[in-house]
């Protein structure tokens, strides 16, 4: 599992807890992906949102490479294909961020989206590609209208498939079966929410989802109004996510979990399945 507390990207081995830093890097590393001896990631090093770039480095920590090599852009969110000879990640060099593609070495690159596109994640066959995008003004409760989208990994048959203006839908992952997409959402929020006391800015709450990849069959996962659930990744040992900083496993229906930061000590954001 690839995990990070400190702004660098760790390795994280269940059961037994033991933690690898990946990265040695000024300023904030975050977003991995790993497939195989390979992790990709989100280099922040001049300040997020600030020249971020993709970078990939083996799960040991040696040859980082730059891949994006776009000094008046960011470049975020890296997905790798199944097979592990592409790479999707969203970039905002051409105005709104979009979805990209590149093969591993940062070769070939194409830009699939003509929509908003960020976070993107691909179907196990590699022949879909789910993403979030941002279509204007905010929710009910004053965070940004982002809705969960599908298309076809060469960029057609865009679809919408969570379409609410009342909710804030994001960062999906599919299942391992490719009949599920989970991902986070604030649409369980009651009119009446109120903020708990150590976050008194809070203005929603946030479970994880799961529906099927044509929007249907949603289902509530976490359903906890005390915590924040965000960033899930899947994968056959179920769901990981982040709850208030700690990293946490839950099954697709929600009748178990295992609070691995409480087991391990060890805490951190954007979690990711790595083999």
């Amino acid at each position: 599992m690839l995990a990070g507390d400190d702004g660098e990207i760790h390795v994280l081995s269940l059961p037994q807890g033991a933690s690898t830093a990946v990265t040695s890097i000024d300023g904030d590393q975050f977003d991995p992906d790993g497939h195989g001896r390979l992790v990709v990631f989100r280099d922040s090093r001049n300040g997020v949102n600030v020249d971020d770039e993709i970078y990939v480095v083996r799960s040991h920590g040696t040859r980082v490479r730059n891949l994006t090599n776009a000094p008046h852009s960011n470049e975020w969110g890296p997905a790798w294909s199944p097979d592990g000879t592409r790479i999707a990640f969203n970039s905002d060099r051409e105005g709104i961020p979009q979805v990209y593609v590149m093969n591993a070495d940062g070769s070939g690159l194409r830009r699939l989206s003509d929509v908003w596109g960020e976070y993107p994640a691909w179907s196990p066959d590699g022949d879909r590609i789910a993403f979030e995008s941002y279509v204007g003004e905010t929710t009910e409760f004053g965070d940004p209208n982002y809705d969960v989208f599908v298309m076809n990994a060469d960029g057609s048959g865009v679809a919408n498939l969570t379409d609410d203006p009342d909710s804030d839908d994001g960062y999906p992952t599919w299942s391992p079966d490719g009949e599920w997409i989970a991902f986070d959402s604030n649409r369980a929020t009651p009119e009446d929410f109120e903020p708990p006391d150590y976050d008194q800015g809070r203005t929603s709450d946030s479970d994880i989802w799961v529906m099927r990849p044509d929007g249907s069959d949603l289902r509530n996962v976490t359903a906890s109004l005390e915590t924040l659930e965000q960033f899930p990744d899947w994968s056959q040992q179920g769901i990981v996510c982040t709850r208030e900083g700690a990293i946490v496993v839950v099954s697709s229906d929600g009748s178990t979990e295992l609070d691995v930061s409480e087991q391990t000590g060890i805490y951190g954001q954007f979690p990711a399945w790595v083999a």
